[in-house]
């Protein structure tokens, strides 16, 4: 029955943490957007890829080094085209005349050699324009050498100024994470501290479920949009920032739980009444469920055969006797459930009915 009483709390519980949740979305989504807004922070690697001026200068000569180089290669591969073919040719030529001369040598006709000289020239011809073609590539392999070497010679002061701007590179580097990283706080560390306060003052409030948005909003800000890009500079600013949160978080819990246990010693010197005006009903219903005082959260203790009526640890009511029908009941119902009478600020003296006295019968 109970449970069915609290079906609409727990709908509107849910509800109200689906509000929560749906808020810290676009209040994430809106930070993303800053952030990503943010200038320079996503240029490249940091922003810091530019070379110096003088690897562009060697870059610039390099690459018409190797525009150079290009050329040639471009002309040499059409001489060297020409010339497999002129081998061809000439290869074709030489097996031709060959079988011609033996056909010469087994007829031994005079009138053939006017066509033996003709064709030992033609031979002739095909290995000069062979040898000439290749010459020309000869040339070119002559020509591109020495731009190969000065290629070379290029890169390597190229590799040489790279490292000696190096350097120059980390710091500039270095100067561009500590810029990314406080953009980043000066984004993240007012949500953290706007949601700190939330959770201290208005956890109560009427409104917290969208301080409770804006709590996940900043909780989940901090740990992605912050945290993974919190600069290494060998691990110190990563573990400060580590110490310095855990030594906060551990002095922040330490101090509560001293209040927390100096108040729970306060409230158990104080009298019952007092005690009982701070515990709402449905916590005190919770509690005793769960089998603990509601005054102070330890275990109600039971023996056999033996009623339980009163906390062992801090003397707070737990059971007592309806002033009507003399029913017990649990101390926190505010009507009896065997008459239905009003209940009453319970007493140690009218706890239990006297020995031997009739309780009084309702009108």
């Amino acid at each position: 029955m109970l449970k069915a009483a609290r079906a609409p709390e727990k709908a509107y519980a849910i509800v109200l943490w689906l509000v929560s949740v749906v808020f810290a979305g676009f209040i994430i989504g809106l930070g993303n957007l800053v952030i990503g807004d943010l200038p320079q922070v996503g240029a490249g690697e940091y922003g810091v890829t530019a070379p110096s001026a003088a690897e562009q200068r060697l870059g610039r000569e390099i690459a018409q080094v190797s525009e150079r180089i290009g050329q040639i290669d471009d002309r040499r591969a059409i001489v060297q085209l020409q010339l497999d073919q002129a081998r061809k040719a000439s290869q074709t030529g030489t097996e031709t005349f060959q079988a011609w001369i033996a056909t010469r040598t087994a007829t031994t006709n005079p009138a053939q050699d006017p066509e033996v000289v003709a064709r030992t020239r033609q031979l002739e011809a095909l290995k000069a324009g062979e040898r000439t073609l290749q010459g020309q590539v000869n040339a070119f392999d002559n020509e591109r050498l020495p731009l190969e070497q000065q290629r070379s010679e290029l890169q390597g002061a190229q590799a040489r100024a790279a490292q000696a701007a190096e350097p120059a590179r980390e710091r500039a580097r270095f100067w561009q994470e500590l810029r990314v990283f406080l953009l980043r706080l000066a984004v993240t560390l007012p949500m953290l501290a706007v949601g700190t306060w939330l959770v201290a003052r208005k956890r109560k409030s009427d409104y917290w479920p969208l301080g409770r948005g804006f709590v996940l909003a900043a909780v989940f800000v901090f740990f992605v949009e912050l945290v993974p890009y919190l600069p290494s500079y060998g691990g110190y600013v990563r573990y400060g920032v580590g110490i310095l949160l855990t030594f906060a978080a551990g002095v922040f819990l330490i101090k509560n739980m001293r209040r927390y246990l100096e108040s729970r010693q306060k409230s158990e010197a104080q009298a019952e009444a007092e005690r009982r005006a701070r515990v709402s009903h449905d916590e005190a219903f919770r509690k005793m469920a769960a089998r603990q005082c509601p005054g102070c959260d330890r275990p109600i203790a039971t023996m056999e055969g033996a009623e339980t009526n009163f906390c062992v640890h801090c003397g707070m009511t737990l059971f007592d006797h309806c002033p009507s029908c003399h029913s017990r009941k649990m101390a926190f119902f505010r009507f009896c459930m065997a008459c239905g009478t009003p209940a009453q600020a319970p007493a140690r003296a009218n706890a239990t009915p006297p020995q031997g006295e009739i309780p009084p019968q309702p009108a």
